[in-house]
């Protein structure tokens, strides 16, 4: 992804990711809403949207765009950058913007460690948390293939403390993870050493198709394993697009969605170059809806 600045933001995801620290409790804290045990099957359209793909415009007018996401149909929201509130606003006030926007809160990215997870599940379960998924190392070391066991004896201590909480903890990829080093892949460490009782994963389909890996490849290996994810489209120029207007075969990844578990699909778009991120996020919900579920 390349790196580009607006206003002296920072707005390329991996920066931001990488900019992250390891945070201490009460610095990050998650949130998500509702039960999502069962596995999704064609006809659900339960559908969330990841706020990242509206980033540029949300900063401007927060409700005004979470309005625009609820008429669209979209039937939730995953936040990033959660840090005590929401874009701002008191995460109790947020959770309100979004009920009465008929929005729920599926998910959220968060800084969480093993050393805050006991603090972070509290929190989760007083907001009617189901889902913490870790974005990246968040300012761990990532360049090693101790680096990535590391961070999966980790993820175990972290999965174990939120399954105390009836919490479902995961991990969502970018590219980094898809290199080799003494012939392993480092995502697949992984997922060889977290217990599947304990961390899911979330794929990133963009993601997948830029490091030139098949998501249903991972999913016979490991079934069950991968419970929301992240659908993006990726066009002949290698940048994020519009759904169906890009070379990703949705359809035959999910063939495999009951194999992998899949509970919630989740919209993204790193880059809109076709037009506002509204008309790409609506254009996008109207191909899902139409072909996907």
């Amino acid at each position: 992804m390349e790196s580009k600045k607006k206003n002296g933001i920072l707005t390329t995801r991996r920066t931001f990711l990488k900019s992250l620290p390891v945070f201490s409790a009460g610095a990050f804290l998650p949130l998500a809403l509702k039960d999502a045990s069962a596995a999704l099957v064609p006809g659900d359209k339960k559908i969330a949207i990841q706020l990242w793909s509206l980033r540029d415009i949300l900063k401007d007018d927060l409700q005004g765009v979470l309005a625009q996401i609820s008429r669209l149909g979209f039937t939730g929201i995953e936040p990033y950058g959660f840090d005590g509130k929401f874009y701002g606003v008191e995460a109790k006030e947020f959770r309100k913007i979004c009920s009465d926007l008929k929005l729920e809160i599926y998910s959220t990215h968060t800084g969480i460690t093993a050393d805050n997870a006991d603090f972070y599940s509290e929190k989760a379960v007083d907001v009617g948390m189901q889902y913490l998924v870790l974005p990246s190392f968040a300012g761990r070391p990532d360049k090693t293939a101790a680096d990535f066991q590391n961070l999966a004896e980790e993820m175990n201590r972290i999965g174990e403390t939120c399954k105390q909480y009836n919490l479902r903890f995961g991990y969502h990829n970018h590219d980094f993870e898809f290199r080799m080093i003494d012939d392993v892949l480092l995502y697949e460490i992984l997922l060889k050493e977290t217990d599947p009782d304990l961390v899911f994963f979330q794929p990133d389909t963009y993601f997948f198709a830029k490091a030139g890996y098949n998501l249903p490849d991972f999913i016979h290996r490991y079934p069950g394993r991968f419970l929301t994810w992240h659908i993006k489209d990726r066009n002949n120029d290698g940048d994020s697009c519009i759904i169906g207007n890009g070379r990703i075969d949705f359809k035959n990844i999910l063939n495999s969605s009951a194999k992998a578990g899949l509970e919630l699909m989740i919209y993204e778009q790193e880059h809109c170059s076709e037009g506002s991120p509204i008309h790409c996020a609506e254009q996008s919900l109207q191909y899902i809806h139409s072909h996907l579920l």
